[in-house]
């Protein structure tokens, strides 16, 4: 269960996510040889925004008996 955190530190914290996981293509863009396909990065960004917001206790994490999203 997520962590008692205040209405407004949890709106603050995804947006926080939010933007910080937008930068990822373009930081990925900049290792040309990493071979990834725009689906793998929205991909990427996506479950690393989640990992975000999961870490700052907004969420609560995903299960971990189901197999990644493809």
């Amino acid at each position: 269960m997520p962590q008692a955190v205040p209405p407004a530190e949890r709106e603050w914290a995804r947006a926080l996510a939010r933007h910080v996981a937008n930068q990822l293509p373009e930081a990925i863009r900049q290792l040309p040889d990493l071979g990834l396909t725009p689906p793998q990065i929205q991909d990427l960004r996506r479950v690393f925004e989640t990992t975000l917001i999961t870490n700052m206790g907004c969420e609560e994490p995903p299960p971990t008996d189901q197999p990644p999203p493809s």
